[in-house]
């Protein structure tokens, strides 16, 4: 994807901010303008230069310690809508860029600001901030009330800047995230695509092979990043900058990994899935399909599957592969038998959803399907495959949609992918109840407090 940074050196920049003194008496903007030059031993034509400089290295310092919502607040307070409530060393420097600069020094600090704000928010995908920032810098034009005397000239130059191309190039800019993020919704669900690529029979040997390798880098990638952003945030409410949630849930990725650890009872899924395998051994395969059920409506109660649904899945599998009843089951038939499972689950004809996807995603049960679909690729491994590329798709029936219409899948697809890499052989999560309950500790309804604890298992194959 093309980059999207207009100013990227303004982005990453570890600059120092200078200390900003809290308890001060509020100042007139006439008292605060004298202060800022009698304080100053240099020329006049640098005082602007260093006031851009103070305001600029205060947004990069703010973007990366405080929410959107109180950046936004004072970006407004300081540029749109001034008052006394900003520190005063940026009244300071507005004042100073007023009286004794340029229109082109006021219009450089205030693109340099804007895009500081939005080149980080577009990379930490918090598109809905880069849309009230753009929108914020055209308000209150031609209110003389909004701007102390020492300030009109700034509401001047900000009516100007509106009118110019540069602003017009921000709202393209804007646009063109916005539509990224509507439109090409599936590309975040890349590593589903690739692994439909690579064993696409159209395409050839090289291209197969990239797209598996592709693909595995993708899943390896967001696993890391989910086990480091799990740990980080367990042990602390302040998301780590080194550690970014790879999902677009939020924090809500915690309550999925504790609700996923906890419906597993008290087996791991993977040790659930050996242990039916071995008790399974020198039975007929309408027996072990009689068995599979209760593998998986293990650890399910009402609330996830109801009897319905029960119903149906068991009429399913009961007419599955008549003919083999007799005989004792195998790998082979073990393959199978998941894949057509997978396929009732997801799809139907390798194109439209299936109506019991529909059911149980439109219902809330997101969850419930991704535990199922879970245990039936830890059943069988060869069917990770098969599951993926029924997901791709899915994901190509909708991609021509936009996000907002598709959040349902959405919503379900990032479920999907938490519960797989919870379950993933290279990571290992645990739940932990605490003696002493912390701020940042989820509660249960039955007054214990949980950590989830995730680390990487580097003897993994």
């Amino acid at each position: 994807m093309e980059s999207l940074d207009f100013l990227p050196g303004f982005t990453t920049e570890n600059c120092s901010m200078p200390i900003l003194k809290q308890k001060q008496p509020i100042l007139s903007h006439d008292e605060i303008s004298v202060k800022y030059v009698n304080s100053s031993n240099s020329r006049s034509d640098i005082i602007p230069t260093k006031a851009s400089e103070t305001i600029c290295i205060f947004f990069i310092d703010q973007v990366k310690q405080v929410s959107p919502e109180l950046v936004i607040q004072k970006f407004r307070h300081l540029f749109v809508e001034p008052t006394q409530l900003v520190d005063i060393e940026l009244q300071q420097a507005l004042i100073a860029i007023a009286s004794f600069g340029t229109e082109e020094t006021f219009i450089n600090t205030f693109k340099r600001s804007i895009y500081i704000l939005l080149n980080n928010w577009n990379a930490a995908r918090k598109v809905q901030y880069v849309q009230d920032l753009v929108q914020l810098i055209a308000i209150n034009l031609d209110n003389q009330e909004t701007s102390p005397n020492k300030l009109k000239i700034l509401q001047l130059w900000r009516r100007k800047f509106v009118a110019s191309q540069d602003y017009q190039e921000m709202l393209k800019f804007a646009l063109k995230i916005n539509d990224h993020q509507s439109n090409n919704w599936s590309q975040r669900y890349s590593s589903y695509l690739l692994v439909y690529q690579s064993v696409d029979q159209k395409k050839s040997v090289k291209q197969k092979a990239t797209a598996k390798t592709r693909s595995l880098v993708l899943k390896q990638q967001f696993k890391s990043q989910l086990a480091m952003y799990t740990a980080r945030l367990s042990v602390t409410d302040h998301q780590s900058v080194n550690s970014p949630n790879p999902t677009i849930i939020g924090k809500k990725v915690l309550s999925l990994i504790k609700k996923n650890l906890q419906k597993r009872s008290s087996f791991n899924y993977t040790n659930l899935a050996r242990i039916f395998l071995n008790q399974a051994q020198n039975i007929c395969y309408k027996d072990f399909k009689h068995n599979l059920l209760n593998y998986l409506f293990y650890s399910l109660d009402e609330q996830d599957l109801d009897r319905t649904d029960k119903k149906q899945l068991t009429q399913y599998l009961d007419k599955l592969y008549e003919s083999y009843h007799a005989q004792p089951w195998d790998n082979q038939l073990l393959l199978r038998t998941c894949n057509r499972l997978i396929e009732y689950l997801i799809t139907v004809n390798q194109t439209n959803p299936s109506p019991v996807f529909i059911y149980l995603v439109t219902q809330g049960r997101d969850l419930t399907l991704a535990i199922i679909l879970l245990k039936l690729v830890l059943l069988c491994p060869q069917s990770r495959t098969h599951l993926e590329c029924r997901i791709a798709q899915l994901i190509k029936h909708y991609q021509s949609q936009s996000a907002s219409d598709c959040q349902w899948l959405i919503n379900f697809l990032e479920v999907l992918q938490v519960t797989l890499g919870v379950y993933a052989e290279d990571v290992q999560y645990n739940l932990v109840e605490m003696s002493e309950a912390q701020p940042e500790i989820a509660v249960n309804s039955d007054n214990h407090a949980y950590r989830i604890f995730s680390q990487m298992n580097p003897h993994a194959r």
